[in-house]
């Protein structure tokens, strides 16, 4: 980032390096309670007697105890199971970029079962917050206890379609301490046991990453993933668009959701949180310069088209706080509840039920937040969708999507017209990778690779809007950074 520039960021927000200091005040007494913590559950509660304790960010085992009537009073395991062991396992194939992930395998006997070895498995993931001080004030400044906050809700357990979510058996989350855990099922060993012995059924199959439909980006489809088994990719998109329907309907223009301040871009609709958006602007227009000179330079192998660097550098030339507060404020613009990260890597397809169609189930919902509805379905066609697909077939996509809102009664046709919500995709799928491009550029082990692929997706996507004007494409969502060279 050039002097200039950093002058003005500075400018913008005089009080940064105060705010800084605060939060990290806060991180150090959050971490030293959490210690405090730590060493009082190990003193006076067995990880395999008594009652046991519920998970924290830094155990290193599974108190079987709280695990077993957890599992028990969630219909996890049939009451009077005994589990014999929770088994923590690597997450293979995991490209997440936050939080620590898990696998646990749960094996338990059934109530008076005279075989040992008659065992049965539940497949169980953790997700929980790294226990260091900086992870904290990094969760602290960018609200990622958001996620398990909201499996906890009485919005996630209305959410609609109700095959939406996996099923939750334990949330713990703090926004204050900068630290959450969460307990769910593994969607992706759905019924695994059933599948196992049910193998003359073809109907049913394990659950798959979507992402697997459209090729998995520059890594591939496994060769364990059987691809003949998978949907055409424009039914997999069209059923993807229709499920965010259902979703977003649900909470269109609803006001009461305001009230929830945990959400991600709550403050920011009541004008709230400048400091926070304006340092991850900062953090994101560094990236981006340092991005354009590793490539000018020949280090990082990344060619960027003079389309792109036109409408990437305008954005950001443009972006300020007051520049969103016009568009959040206006009227024309619908809001709804998003998942925030909409994308086919957060989604799997469970075809594992005799009996009911397939659906998806959806994770990672750490970018929660009131939104744009259509940012959430560009998001997902720039990131995952073969530039042929999404030309030829996300119209057609975008078209189901809006009758079943209107079918949904979201809102009245002439209220908000299939143009406008043509126009509103279009931008929004741009803004909504504007930022996190600009990140991805110089982003520590990023491949020069991926980075061409994303460019090469939004250019495609630039260009399915055709001729637009100049100020088109905003800064307008970003993830929350600490200011750039701070600590």
């Amino acid at each position: 980032m050039s002097t200039s520039t950093t002058t003005m960021a500075t400018t913008a927000t005089p009080y940064s390096p105060l705010t800084f200091k605060l939060l990290s005040l806060q991180s150090v007494a959050a971490q030293a309670y959490a210690t405090v913590r730590r060493h009082f559950l190990a003193t006076f509660y067995s990880s395999t007697s008594g009652s046991g304790h519920a998970p924290y960010p830094g155990d290193t085992e599974m108190s079987i105890p709280w695990l077993t009537s957890t599992l028990q009073a969630k219909g996890g395991i049939p009451h009077g199971a005994t589990i014999t062991s929770a088994d923590f396992l690597g997450l293979d194939g995991n490209r997440g970029l936050a939080g620590v992930m898990t696998k646990i395998l749960v094996t338990y006997t059934l109530p008076n079962s005279k075989d040992k070895d008659d065992t049965h498995q539940v497949h169980l993931i953790m997700k929980r917050s790294a226990n260091k001080r900086l992870s904290r004030l990094a969760n602290i400044i960018s609200g990622n206890a958001r996620e398990v906050i909201f499996y906890g809700s009485g919005i996630a357990k209305e959410l609609l379609p109700s095959t939406l979510l996996p099923k939750i058996f334990y949330t713990h989350g703090s926004i204050w301490l900068g630290e959450y855990v969460v307990v769910m099922e593994d969607i992706k060993k759905r019924r695994a046991e059933e599948l196992v012995k049910d193998v003359n059924n073809t109907a049913r199959k394990p659950p798959v990453d979507i992402n697997f439909v459209f090729g998995n980006q520059i890594w591939g489809v496994p060769d364990s993933i059987d691809r003949a088994s998978l949907p055409q990719p424009a039914d997999m998109l069209n059923q993807m668009f229709l499920t965010a329907a259902e979703m977003h309907a649900q909470h269109w223009n609803d006001k009461s959701l305001f009230e929830l301040n945990w959400l991600k871009s709550t403050g920011w609709y009541k004008g709230s949180g400048r400091v926070g958006w304006e340092w991850a602007l900062q953090a994101g227009e560094a990236a981006w310069e340092k991005g354009k000179a590793t490539s000018a330079s020949g280090e990082f192998a990344v060619k960027y088209s003079d389309k792109v660097l036109k409408v990437m550098d305008g954005a950001f030339k443009r972006a300020s706080w007051e520049r969103l507060q016009k568009r959040l404020q206006d009227k024309s613009i619908p809001f709804t509840l998003t998942h925030g990260d909409f994308h086919a890597a957060n989604m799997i397809l469970d075809r594992s039920s005799a009996t009911e169609v397939p659906s998806i189930c959806m994770y990672d919902w750490s970018e929660v937040c009131i939104w744009e509805p259509t940012t959430d379905l560009g998001q997902t066609v720039i990131s995952d969708v073969p530039v042929a697909i999404f030309k030829a077939h996300a119209r057609t996509a975008l078209k189901n999507y809006w009758d079943r809102l209107i079918e949904l009664k979201a809102f009245k046709p002439e209220e908000y017209t299939f143009e406008t919500c043509w126009k509103s995709f279009l931008r929004g799928g741009i803004e909504k990778w504007l930022w996190t491009f600009a990140i991805l550029c110089s982003y520590p082990g990023m491949p020069a690779n991926a980075v061409q692929y994303f460019h090469d997706q939004m250019l495609a996507f630039i260009e399915l809007a055709g001729d637009v004007e100049e100020n088109f494409y905003e800064i307008t969502t970003v993830i929350c950074f600490a200011p750039p060279n701070t600590h």
